[in-house]
């Protein structure tokens, strides 16, 4: 198993620096208090241990002082409310059934799992690759992690995922019975609107040729009256025009009045009057028949769009009750889905590693002189300061933290310590002056930190 050390910083190019120039880096960036000075300082390394997997690489806390918490949550028995569905083929028994599912979870339980992390390694494992890996006299938490510890951690990963793809396996299979019987439904009204179709339209053009043939029964009796009325008409209507005719040429040539006109055509309008009559007069005694039978089409016309607009209607509620029902699965699937990839989240891929590795990640503790545990996590040095940013200092201009590690610093502000940065004081004090040097504000003596 190779093992690496992660420096306690780093130049702007994730190169490692000189170690008591990392250990004055460090010390520069404790928050101290005015007058609060160091009791004890001592770096301590954290064992990490990358462990190769099937499924990918698993970060692992050796000393089993951090945990990750999962969140698991259970879902109703979707198979089972599938089976009802695929033996459905009428509406009512549908909806009914599709309205009683409840497709929210029903309970949830946390699972903790001692030494398992979860956090981007890559960066710091490519900085260590980059070191020269010697022990710079840290001292070094202990390993407690077991190989059984390993198994249950990555079993209980591969169960939790299988689960939740379980899960996902049956929900898909009820999305699929319930849009299969909605189908059949359908399929089923679409079968039925044919037959309204049929139906109607047979009875329809039948009342149309029972309309005709009423019409067409009447037909020589109607042209033999309107024939007679017409013929004793004929002789009158021909003088009655001509005079009209001649009138209107003499009045508009000025020969005769105005009333002489008007009269003329008053009685030529009077005799259209009673041709119009005529028409009216025999064609109202056939009417009302032929309106009743109007009516009676118009009926058939109607029952007939009435059923086609409930068919299409039970249509449109099958569609949308069913694609309401997928909109509330599909959340459902997204959320495991969710699960799914966070679980996945603890397996890196990505790095170029071939075994099993240790990765020590150190840390500068500092015990003070009121009752206060500082922590300082690997930093990122900005190197020369530029213009005036050195001597307005402030610890975020010196440098930034590699990573966010503060998973680590609770448990390392509770632990006793033993002073192992004093003795590097001659080494780090020059340090202090090369940091000078490059433009930041600095300390003479490393006996200023302490008490």
């Amino acid at each position: 198993m190779q093992t690496y050390f992660v420096p306690l910083a780093v130049d702007q190019n994730y190169n490692e620096i000189n170690f008591h120039k990392q250990i004055a880096i460090s010390l520069l960036n404790l928050d101290l208090e005015r007058k609060e000075k160091i009791v004890r300082a001592s770096i301590i390394g954290w064992p990490l241990l990358i462990k190769k997997t099937d499924q990918g690489f698993l970060v692992l806390d050796q000393t089993l002082k951090t945990s990750s918490r999962i969140l698991k949550y259970l879902y109703p028995p979707f198979n089972d409310m599938a089976s009802q569905f695929s033996s459905i083929n009428d509406y009512t028994t549908f909806v009914s059934n599709l309205k009683k599912i409840n497709l929210e979870r029903v309970s949830s339980s946390e699972i903790t799992l001692v030494g398992l992390l979860n956090f981007e390694i890559d960066r710091l494992l490519r900085v260590a690759k980059n070191t020269s890996n010697v022990n710079y006299q840290l001292f070094l938490l202990d390993s407690k992690i077991s190989d059984h510890d390993v198994k249950v951690i990555n079993d209980t990963l591969i169960n939790l995922k299988a689960e939740a793809l379980s899960t996902i396996t049956s929900l898909e299979n009820l999305l699929k019975e319930v849009d299969d019987a909605r189908l059949r439904i359908k399929k089923d009204y679409v079968s039925k609107l044919d037959e309204i179709n049929k139906k109607y339209n047979e009875l329809i053009e039948n009342k149309k040729k029972e309309i005709n043939n009423e019409i067409q029964k009447v037909y020589s009796e109607i042209y033999n009256e309107t024939n007679n009325e017409i013929n004793s008409r004929v002789s009158r209507l021909a003088d009655t025009t001509t005079r009209h005719v001649i009138t209107s040429l003499k009045y508009e040539g000025g020969i005769v009045g105005k009333d002489e006109f008007e009269n003329s055509k008053n009685e030529f309008e009077s005799l259209l009057n009673e041709l119009r009559q005529v028409r009216d007069s025999i064609a109202g005694k056939y009417l009302e028949e032929v309106k009743n039978l109007r009516k009676e089409l118009d009926s058939l016309y109607s029952n007939k769009n009435s059923e086609i607009e409930n068919i299409n209607k039970s249509i449109r509620d099958l569609d949308s009750l069913t694609n309401d029902f997928k909109n509330k699965a599909n959340k459902i699937k997204e959320d495991v889905e969710n699960f799914i990839k966070y679980i996945e989240s603890f397996y890196n891929t990505k790095l170029d590693l071939t075994e099993d590795t240790t990765l020590i990640v150190p840390f500068l503790i500092a015990k003070t002189n009121t009752g206060n545990t500082l922590v300082v996590e690997p930093q990122l040095y900005k190197g020369k300061a530029k213009g005036i940013l050195g001597k307005v200092f402030k610890k975020s201009d010196l440098s930034e933290t590699l990573l966010n590690l503060q998973i680590f610093t609770e448990y390392l502000k509770i632990i006793d310590i033993i002073d192992n940065v004093k003795m590097h004081s001659i080494q780090v004090n020059s340090a202090f002056k090369e940091i000078k040097d490059e433009g930041w504000k600095s300390i003479d003596s490393l006996e200023e930190f302490y008490d």
